[in-house]
């Protein structure tokens, strides 16, 4: 569900080119019928641009990835203390409940 600029959405920046490594994640947030945007970013920093996006989301909730790496970040945590960190061996159940857990973190109830 990638939606444009204007919509308060979940903010989620890619340092590499992969989005389908983390489809699964996106679709956990998508079940929980919050919206999401991708953006690209260069770097090499997963934490430091998760939080980032979740300072640039109206709903205060920002993820970030590489090819092996994704964060969820949430705004009210420090900088360097991200909420969940995936790496790509994850099993799909895990990836799919963590995108789950970002969306229900927005909902303000609580995780799976």
């Amino acid at each position: 569900m990638d939606i444009n600029q204007e919509s308060p959405v979940i903010v989620i920046t890619a340092l590499a080119d992969c989005q389908a490594q983390w489809q699964e994640v996106l679709w956990g947030i998508e079940e929980e019928g919050i919206p999401w945007r991708w953006q690209q970013a260069a770097g090499a920093d997963v934490v430091a641009h998760a939080w980032q996006a979740a300072n640039q989301s109206a709903l205060l909730v920002g993820l970030a990835c590489d090819s092996q790496k994704l964060v969820i970040h949430y705004r009210n945590l420090p900088a360097s203390a991200p909420l969940f960190t995936l790496m790509l061996n994850e099993d799909l159940q895990s990836r799919r409940a963590a995108g789950n857990n970002a969306a229900r973190l927005v909902k303000g109830i609580p995780f799976r």
